[in-house]
């Protein structure tokens, strides 16, 4: 049981459920998310959802099929142009929080100004999220950057960017894709059908989470201490989404951690419910395009419960990742609250 069994048993039956309800604006749009959660596995290299479902019951096909002859197009896929480039990077690393007021130092002094429409979805997302005095919020980074960036220009406190990724967990365990067997417990529930509602959710994947961090102690040994250095009454994980991976993780290590997210897959809104800020799951890639969030910095290490990154040399993603800093900075000074 996992990922693949459990979409692939999803995916059956959306499309079974597609070929039997009359055509309307909601079934066209159902069918344009499920295609696009598609694509975009693919355009992040995930292929084998694509290719068994396409193998086992023409998945692909019958949903490009569908819309074309309801006259749709698939929602687009977002790439950045330099994206899959070998680009330069600075040989020297530095401490995250340093790298961001840099950045942030470059943007206030700066006249380039990012006029990009999601910012300011990016405000409201802010503005949803919220901030009170008892709670703490990490910011999940790469891909909330800019929020990290909108909550620190208005003064909050107890605000922690925290750059833990895939590349982070393959530092600390020297073992590739190991976010992958984090996510697996999830997927595990959801395809026992034992899960009724969010108690029963939390109640069953967070005890195989901790069972799974027993296989990799470095990764407790090196968060615990970090989140027990938080003392407020409440943690807030902030994340892009989709599955909710690292909050997952979090909060298995931690009793006050809470996650907000905006968006993840269609089968998930009921169990994540009010955690989630959006259905719109076809929005999630654009927070992986914006310069600032996707290529200006790279991860380089983790050591004494600090990040390090690297910054990109490229001046053209240089100017643009400033130029989203900037239009951040302006549009919280006015649209967040």
């Amino acid at each position: 049981m996992g990922f693949i069994s459990f979409n692939l048993e999803f995916y059956k039956n959306e499309l079974e459920n597609l070929k039997t309800a009359p055509v309307s604006e909601e079934t066209i749009y159902r069918a344009k998310q499920l295609l696009k959660m598609l694509d975009d596995l693919v355009d992040e290299g995930y292929t084998e959802l694509n290719q068994k479902s396409e193998e086992t019951f023409s998945g692909v096909s019958k949903l490009r099929a569908y819309l074309k002859e309801n006259h749709s197009e698939p929602f687009p896929i977002f790439r950045n142009p330099f994206s899959g480039m070998d680009l330069p990077y600075e040989q020297r690393a530095c401490e995250l929080t340093e790298a961001l007021d840099e950045l942030t130092l470059k943007a206030e002094k700066s006249s380039d100004v990012c006029d990009h429409a999601f910012l300011s979805e990016l405000i409201d997302f802010c503005n949803w999220i919220g901030y009170e005095e008892d709670t703490a919020y990490i910011f999940l980074l790469r891909d909330t950057l800019l929020p990290f960036i909108s909550y620190q220009n208005k003064r909050r406190k107890h605000i922690y960017p925290w750059l833990l990724g895939r590349k982070t967990l393959t530092k600390l365990t020297g073992k590739e894709n190991v976010d992958d067997e984090i996510r697996s417990p999830i997927f595990q529930v959801l395809e026992s059908g034992r899960c009724r509602n969010t108690d029963d959710f939390f109640g069953m994947v967070l005890p195989e989470i901790r069972s799974f961090l027993k296989k990799y102690p470095e990764i407790g040994k090196s968060f615990l201490p970090m989140l027990g250095e938080i003392g407020e009454k409440k943690i807030i994980v902030v994340e892009s989404g989709c599955s909710g991976t690292f909050p997952m993780l979090l909060k298995s290590l931690d009793d006050r951690v809470d996650f907000r997210m905006y968006t993840t897959y269609p089968y998930l809104l009921k169990i994540y419910g009010d955690r989630i800020y959006t259905s719109k799951y076809e929005c999630a890639r654009f927070f992986e395009t914006f310069y600032s969030q996707d290529l200006y910095f790279r991860f380089s290490d983790f050591r004494d419960g600090k990040f390090y990154v690297q910054k990109c040399e490229h001046r053209e993603i240089e100017r643009r990742a400033v130029a989203e800093i900037k239009g951040m900075l302006q549009l919280s000074e006015t649209g967040l609250l």
